[in-house]
């Protein structure tokens, strides 16, 4: 009878450990097909820049391709993918936010961000406020989440267009318990808009800074959604115009407003704590989720590390750091954006209509517009040089 039950045991057990197996496999597919598909458009461009779509947001595109051609079949689908795709998607995301913190630096921020810190917090402060502020207006305008409009889409966007494009999203998403259709539609704003600026915004900044240096570098670092998109932009203005200051100044800049997320996250979660309960313990999420405290003790860690002469120095502390940064960038985060592509069916996206983009160009623009004047402000005040 023994051996009849764990026989039995085992027989239940199978078909689950297969599931996580086979789900974590396909998002690990899919994410190694838009690294692939991100190097080809990087390599077509001919001149070294990056992909002017990253490689995260090409793989929520292709998941929800994959799941509308190849796992349209619902019952398929949840018997044996769904427990590795929620996996990618939760505690996945999770690690990846995590370690994303060995990317950020301290040390790294220097006199830039110093300077330019004022602009930073107007910029941030004013994407964090006005776009759910935008969202509810256009609630009113347009009518309910039929058009795709919910008051968990505002703070997506809000966090897309202030931090750091899809990471923040990510980020935020499991922190105020959003639907995979909110989160797919906040992505497809975000890569729409940081691809536009990434192609457009270097000619503007040029204009606004005809000097270029220092003013229009923290220009692009604030005005550009993603990290990959603002180290194009950069690049763009650098190759154009002979300007490396210009491109390091905006790399800065989008790491100083990387680290931002910590603070992003809880205040925005905060209007959804009391409508969001743990549906395992019934109780509410904290409002610094674990996985923040992660990415801030790793960014703390990473600080004190590059602070330290002889650990900075040091060639095993160097690939560590790079190996934790790599596997959040290129391995965790993209798995996990193919998780949200899996879970998105073409239903779930039924009647998702123009408002959500209008509220996500209002925000793209008031971002920049606040970006913009806060660099000319700060050139003519003197603290930008």
């Amino acid at each position: 009878m023994t051996i009849k039950c764990n026989s039995w045991s085992l027989e239940l057990r199978a078909p689950s450990l297969m599931s996580r197996v086979i789900g974590v496999a396909t998002c690990a597919g899919v994410a190694a097909l838009a690294h692939g598909a991100a190097e080809s458009m990087s390599l077509a461009r001919g001149d070294g820049r990056p992909s002017p779509v990253p490689a995260a947001p090409l793989a929520v595109a292709i998941g929800a391709l994959a799941r509308k051609f190849a796992f349209s079949n619902g019952a398929t689908f949840d018997r044996t993918l769904r427990r590795g795709v929620t996996f990618c998607a939760g505690d996945g995301l999770k690690m990846g936010i995590a370690a994303l913190g060995c990317k950020l630096s301290l040390t790294e921020i220097g006199d830039v961000a110093t300077q330019a810190a004022p602009v930073i917090a107007a910029t941030v402060g004013t994407g964090l406020a006005a776009t759910p502020a935008l969202n509810a207006a256009a609630m009113r305008r347009f009518g309910n989440a039929s058009n795709g409009l919910t008051a968990k889409t505002g703070a997506l966007l809000a966090a897309g267009s202030s931090i750091c494009g899809v990471t923040a999203i990510g980020a935020l998403a499991p922190a105020i318990g959003a639907s995979q259709r909110e989160v797919s539609v906040a992505v497809a704003n975000v890569v729409a808009y940081g691809t536009f600026g990434m192609l457009t915004y270097p000619y503007l900044a040029k204009w606004m800074f005809p000097e270029g240096g220092t003013p229009a570098g923290v220009f692009l670092g604030l005005a550009v959604h993603d990290t990959s998109q603002v180290v194009g932009a950069g690049m763009t203005f650098r190759d154009a115009f002979e300007d490396e200051d210009a491109f390091k100044a905006a790399t800065v800049t989008k790491l100083t407003r990387n680290l931002l997320l910590a603070v992003a996250i809880p205040y925005l979660a905060m209007s959804f704590r009391d409508s969001v309960t743990n549906a395992a313990t019934g109780k509410r999420p904290p409002l610094v989720p674990g996985f923040l405290i992660a990415f801030l003790s790793a960014a703390a860690l990473r600080s004190m590390g590059d602070a330290t002469e002889s650990v900075r120095d040091d060639e095993r502390w160097k690939r560590g750091t790079k190996f934790m940064g790599d596997f959040a960038s290129q391995i965790a985060l993209p798995m996990a954006m193919a998780a949200v592509g899996l879970s998105t069916t073409t239903a779930s996206l039924a009647g998702v209509g123009t408002a959500p983009f209008v509220v996500g160009a209002c925000a793209a623009l008031s971002v920049g517009c606040v970006a913009a004047a806060g660099a000319k402000t700060a050139v003519a005040a003197g603290f930008i040089k």
